[in-house]
């Protein structure tokens, strides 16, 4: 009877069988494309040790990806997936104390951007203006 209550709850509560992760830390991301298109998003990081990050191009695409929030090292490559047709990755470059740095990205549609996170702004990162990332 105990077995037939427990299958019946996690059928009827599917949300309350799995425990999300705890968020760590939020972020908030900012940066443009080539083109000068503006996006934002946020990269948040989850006591289970992943992170996850989203930007979106207000009228236009939503990328997103995943990382090891726990990987030592200062510089990373990011998978980045922008719907079911574009895909690409993202050159992050942290610094010190992982919660500030930058990141190129290169999209399989041929599009590539600069972004920002933390409290670093895009001028300190990239200088003023657009910087060509090809």
């Amino acid at each position: 009877m105990k077995k037939l209550a427990a299958v019946l709850l996690s059928v009827l509560l599917p949300g309350a069988a799995v425990a999300q992760p705890a968020p760590l830390f939020a972020i908030p991301i900012t940066g443009q494309l080539t083109n000068g298109a503006a996006a934002a998003g946020q990269a948040t990081g989850y006591s289970s040790g992943v992170g996850e990050f989203w930007v979106a191009f207000p009228g236009s695409i939503r990328c997103t990806g995943t990382w090891a929030v726990r990987d030592p090292n200062p510089t990373i490559v990011i998978p980045v997936t922008c719907g079911p047709r574009v895909h690409g990755e993202a050159i992050v470059t942290r610094q010190a104390g992982f919660m500030t740095g930058s990141a190129i990205v290169a999209l399989s549609n041929g599009k590539r951007g600069q972004f920002v996170f933390g409290d670093l702004t895009y001028d300190q990162a990239f200088g003023m203006g657009r910087v060509r990332t090809h």
